[in-house]
């Protein structure tokens, strides 16, 4: 069974990574950086009785961070997309 504290875990990375990317760390350096931030997260957090538990979820929470912050960044920008007809 999946435990609900993954969606906090996966907000709390999800901050991470968004923090670091707004202090200049390149984008693809900081999703990278959410996989261990997710497994090391998994073993603070969550309570599993298996180390290979812990590395999955672990796992799982940093990849879905980071599909959380792709697809919040793809849906900002385009509604930040200004019409080239609509003058200001």
């Amino acid at each position: 069974m999946i435990d609900p504290k993954i969606g906090i875990l996966v907000a709390v990375i999800y901050g991470i990574v968004e923090t670091l990317e707004k202090f200049g760390l390149a984008k693809k350096y900081a999703h990278l950086l959410a996989l261990p931030l997710g497994v090391v997260g998994s073993f603070f957090f969550l309570q599993f009785s298996s180390i290979a538990e812990y590395i999955v979820y672990g796992l799982f929470a940093g990849i879905a961070s980071v599909g959380t912050c792709d697809t919040f960044c793809n849906v900002f920008d385009t509604i930040n997309i200004k019409d080239p007809l609509h003058k200001e």
